[in-house]
């Protein structure tokens, strides 16, 4: 039996860029898988501290003091304000600066006389139909969670496009002009979102360090590694591996399988100035 060590480095998560992919699926189209992108952009404004500032900074200046009317009779504002309520504008311009656009559904009134009323539909639960041959895109599905869509609760349900049917409910899209973009339209801060997930792990990193004892990782030796099948030791790394991984573990181990009469032995690698590796 040979004595020679085993060693294994094993590195933490490396940062994946999200693929931003148009899926046409049936006759819808997600932003991403399941619409994932939206799930992605709402964690880095509900992580990042900076970001989320920035953003609800922003939906605030663009609300204002709300609408107002430049000519018409009192009881028009009434009607108007009856009809698209401030609580809804408010969500519609949050969602129009975190996610670059915003949805909202047209519900007709039951008499006939009466305007209709608009309320705010969450950007990531509405995906586009698929543009017809003239690039207009003619209708909506709506579902309140498409990586659950199958489910009864979730089951897409589709609406025509505002001002293309005479139904009582239809759905508007706000939707700027992106260049390259058919279907959907990316926040101004895309080049940005990197850096907001960055700031996400930077601090979840500081708080694990601390929590760990400042201890930057660990060398863990295991006795008699060597008699470990190489599928043994790869389910152990395995295991292992799934347990201390990631920011909330601040670091990296070294895993080593040593020979028989070596003991299982667990060394903190100690590194107590981490606090200044981002200094600017």
């Amino acid at each position: 039996m040979s004595n020679t060590s085993d060693i294994r480095l094993i590195q933490m998560n490396n940062y994946v860029r999200p693929q931003l992919v148009e899926n046409k699926s049936k006759d819808w189209v997600l932003n991403g898988k399941n619409n994932s992108f939206y799930k992605y952009i709402i964690d880095r404004n509900n992580g990042s501290p900076t970001n989320a500032a920035i953003n609800n900074s922003y939906s605030n200046l663009i609300y204002g003091k709300g609408l107002y009317m430049k000519s018409g009779t009192a009881n028009d504002w009434i009607v108007f304000m009856t009809s698209f309520r401030p609580k809804e504008i408010r969500k519609i311009v949050s969602d129009f600066q975190i996610f670059g656009e915003g949805s909202f559904q047209k519900v007709k009134a039951k008499g006939k006389k009466e305007f209709p009323y608009f309320y705010h539909l969450p950007k990531q639960r509405v995906a586009p139909q698929i543009a017809n041959e003239d690039e207009e895109i003619e209708g909506y599905w709506y579902s309140r969670d498409w990586a659950k869509q199958f489910k009864e609760e979730n089951k897409p349900e589709y609406f025509r496009a505002f001002g293309t049917s005479k139904d009582d409910t239809e759905i508007y899209n706000i939707k700027p002009y992106k260049a390259g973009k058919e279907y959907f339209a990316d926040p101004d801060y895309l080049a940005g979102l990197p850096y907001a997930e960055m700031e996400e792990e930077i601090s979840n990193y500081y708080v694990s360090h601390i929590k760990n004892g400042l201890s930057f990782g660990y060398i863990i030796n295991i006795p008699d590694g060597n008699s470990l099948a190489p599928e043994e030791k790869d389910e152990l790394e395995r295991k292992i591996k799934s347990k201390l991984v990631g920011s909330s573990n601040a670091g990296k181990f070294v895993l080593s399988f040593n020979g028989r009469d070596a003991e299982i032995t667990v060394t903190p690698l100690q590194v107590n100035d981490a606090h200044k590796q981002w200094q600017y």
